[in-house]
């Protein structure tokens, strides 16, 4: 094997090597977010549902309850949302249908996002009530990870390729200059 054909070998595969760890450490910054974000939406969904609960089951009122929750529904892409009482009973719930994620399965099981469910406590003065649970539907997130991967690394191998190209080509132009015989003055 020749020198320009060792030297082309060696760094295109460093570029490469590079680019897919740049990819990988993007992946899991993005989950991080991600996972972040969504637990911040639970929180917030639970949060905003028992505050507005309090009233509610004072005056025992089940079709306001029923649209509270639906209203809650409505603001997040949840899996459940339900509340329990002290003794762990509940007292009404709402399951929403899980569609799979349009991503392939190799996908889901690198990423693995865990279940994401954030607790509000519902409280009538000082005497707690019971909890608030949403949980969150993951599908967006592996749908959102999964084009944001793909478009890293489109753009990760485009521009490896282009730089790989370019040093290919500054090292044959090198190696062409330095087999050339030198002249004497």
């Amino acid at each position: 094997m020749s020198l320009y054909r060792q030297l082309t070998c060696v760094i295109s595969v460093v570029i490469l090597l590079l680019a897919s760890l740049w990819i990988m450490i993007n992946i899991h910054s993005d989950r991080s977010t991600l996972i972040r974000q969504m637990q911040i939406q639970a929180q917030s969904g639970a949060t905003s549902l028992a505050i507005s609960m309090t009233e509610v089951l004072k005056k025992n009122d089940r079709s306001r309850l029923a649209v509270l929750f639906n209203a809650v529904a409505d603001l997040g892409d949840y899996q459940k949302i339900y509340f329990v009482d002290l003794d762990n009973s509940r007292l009404i719930e709402r399951a929403f249908s899980l569609e799979t994620p349009q991503v392939p399965d190799f996908f889901i099981r690198a990423i693995a996002l865990p279940p994401i469910e954030a607790r509000a406590a519902v409280s009538s003065g000082w005497s707690r009530i019971g909890d608030v649970v949403v949980v969150v539907n993951l599908r967006q997130s592996y749908e959102q990870l999964w084009q944001a991967t793909v478009q890293k690394a489109i753009w990760s191998l485009s521009m490896s390729l282009a730089a790989i190209l370019l040093i290919s080509v500054i090292i044959r132009l090198r190696l062409r200059a330095a087999q050339r015989p030198k002249s004497r003055r």
